[in-house]
């Protein structure tokens, strides 16, 4: 077992007592569910071009507009009204609630002339989104976000593309976007497991920060390390040069899925204890666990329950006749296999959960077991 630094495996209980904020958490959409609502007889044929080439529910109706937006709101990731933006305006106003939560709104003109990207331009899609109806119509997307008008890159928007946590989120992009904008020095800077993500982002106005290049470090006012370790090659760098003055934002993929087991009636604290020692050996980052699995007969352990709650990640459970799928590719217990009728619970799990990617050794400690996975693709 590897010798335990305690500073350092004290930075995951840090993050843990600290706490995961679920408003920092950003999901990457990719299947939006889009209503379009029409007024005016020229609206619905305008909505019926769009219907055509988009999957979308349509909604023609003349009065009890206000009403149906609030339904609509509950329902659905993008709403467009073809309408006037007046209507449109104070159709969403009762219901506005944060950019973390509205859905995507879009304004198009009756005529089909002018797709306006209203509200959650970036974090809810609405800007790509007008970009596509505009397409399929042939009308003038109205893009009116400082970053897309300034042709730059936007942390909010990359990090609604990768999916992930930022911590202070709001201010955090604020920050970064207002950087970009009034052309200061940012880096961003991808580890080895997340490079290709650089492909599907616009990163316009953004230093790439490679390992051949971190001179380039002291030169910047700020820098994006997208990363799910809790110290990167980036901490490792600034630690030694003493480069406190760059402020470090980390964008933490949430890929990670953890396999766990335990003892009957394991306690929680027994359970952290081991899960921060297993976390700092495989310098995995807390905010990255996306999930958590184990073995159905495990459905009422409180420590298990606690444990995903805390990380904000859904606690998924297995079946026998699943995790007898993968348990023999891994350490046999026959104890194991008389208490739960399988020969492993943590790594079985977190290869399910991970399509097969399982990236740990098993850790066992103290009544408890964990396996880490990390989430193709």
């Amino acid at each position: 077992m590897e010798t335990i630094n305690f500073d350092k495996r004290d930075k995951v209980k840090n993050i843990i007592e600290n706490k995961i904020n679920k408003n920092d958490i950003i999901e990457n959409k990719i299947n939006f569910k889009i209503a379009v609502i029409a007024i005016t007889e020229n609206g619905k044929k305008t909505a019926d071009k769009i219907k055509k080439v988009k999957d979308v529910d349509l909604f023609f109706q003349k009065k009890g507009i206000k009403e149906l937006t609030g339904k609509l709101f509950e329902e659905y990731d993008c709403i467009v009204f073809i309408s006037a933006c007046g209507i449109a305006v104070r159709c969403i106003s009762p219901y506005l609630k944060s950019k973390f939560e509205d859905p995507a709104i879009l304004v198009v003109d009756d005529n089909g002339n002018n797709v306006i990207s209203l509200l959650s331009g970036h974090i809810g899609g609405a800007n790509e989104i007008t970009k596509e109806i505009a397409s399929i119509l042939g009308a003038n997307p109205i893009i009116t976000t400082s970053t897309d008008t300034n042709k730059k890159g936007a942390l909010d928007v990359i990090a609604s593309k990768i999916g992930g946590y930022i911590k202070n989120f709001r201010e955090s992009s604020k920050y970064i976007n207002s950087c970009l904008v009034n052309n200061k020095n940012v880096g961003i800077y991808f580890d080895e497991n997340y490079i290709e993500e650089k492909e599907k982002l616009n990163l316009s106005g953004f230093e790439i920060i490679e390992e051949t290049s971190i001179e380039k470090i002291k030169d910047l006012q700020a820098i994006v390390t997208v990363t799910d370790k809790i110290e990167s090659f980036i901490d490792r760098i600034i630690e030694d040069e003493n480069i406190n003055y760059v402020k470090h934002i980390k964008l933490i993929p949430r890929k990670i899925v953890l396999g766990m087991g335990c003892r009957k009636e394991t306690e929680l604290e027994n359970m952290l204890n081991e899960f921060y020692n297993f976390a700092y050996i495989n310098n995995i980052h807390p905010a990255a666990i996306v999930k958590t699995g184990s073995l159905i007969i495990k459905k009422d352990e409180l420590c298990m329950q606690e444990l995903s709650k805390l990380l904000c990640a859904d606690f998924i459970l297995f079946n026998t006749e699943e995790i007898s799928t993968c348990d023999f590719l891994f350490d046999k217990s026959d104890f194991v296999k008389k208490n739960t009728g399988v020969y492993s619970v943590a790594q079985p799990s977190a290869y399910l959960l991970s399509n097969g990617n399982v990236i740990s050794k098993k850790y066992k400690k103290n009544k408890t077991t964990f396996a880490f996975g990390r989430m193709k693709g």
